[in-house]
């Protein structure tokens, strides 16, 4: 009795599984381990972290750059929309908003900031009014991270950079 093609259908099977896991669950994984980490030094979420600069042995953002300087917020608008502010200093300065599936949903940088200072509402809800005109952004998830980077030109600007990064917050309305 040839049982091949049955161990062929098997291992297609299998592998199609574990391809769907991959493709579909991984990311999840990923994020809810950088959710709890980033949380952990936090005190919870919705609450900024402000971590050293980044070294060699730095993993606690992924790929990070001792050129710049991170503050990073697990976000959970599941019952009350966050106001995110922050300084925009004269340097390269970004905020990028990422869903519980590592998706990149947001962003935007220092050459889109019309002055030096930035205010946004990040919600769950779709209609959401909120007034004083302030952008609001729709996370497509509850929970995820928002992460702000700026950029340290040299040395000397190292204490100003860090002095400005430190007041990036995010908050529940």
């Amino acid at each position: 009795m040839k049982t091949w093609p049955l161990w062929i259908a098997g291992t297609v099977a299998l592998a199609a599984v574990f391809h769907i896991l991959t493709v579909f669950a991984l990311p999840y994984g990923i994020m809810n381990r950088a959710m709890a980490g980033i949380s952990s030094q936090a005190g919870g979420v919705n609450q900024a972290v402000y971590p050293d600069r980044a070294t060699s042995d730095s993993r606690g953002i992924v790929r990070p750059s001792p050129d710049l300087l991170y503050t990073a917020c697990v976000y959970d608008v599941s019952d009350r929309p966050l106001r995110l502010t922050s300084p925009v200093p004269d340097t390269y300065w970004s905020l990028s908003a990422f869903a519980s599936n590592t998706d990149n949903f947001f962003v935007v940088n220092d050459r889109q900031v019309r002055n030096k200072r930035i205010e946004i509402i990040l919600t769950g809800d779709e209609g959401l009014i909120v007034e004083g005109g302030q952008p609001v952004i729709v996370a497509p998830s509850t929970r995820g991270i928002v992460l702000f980077r700026s950029l340290v030109p040299s040395e000397e600007a190292v204490v100003e950079i860090d002095t400005l990064r430190r007041q990036a917050n995010c908050e529940p309305l």
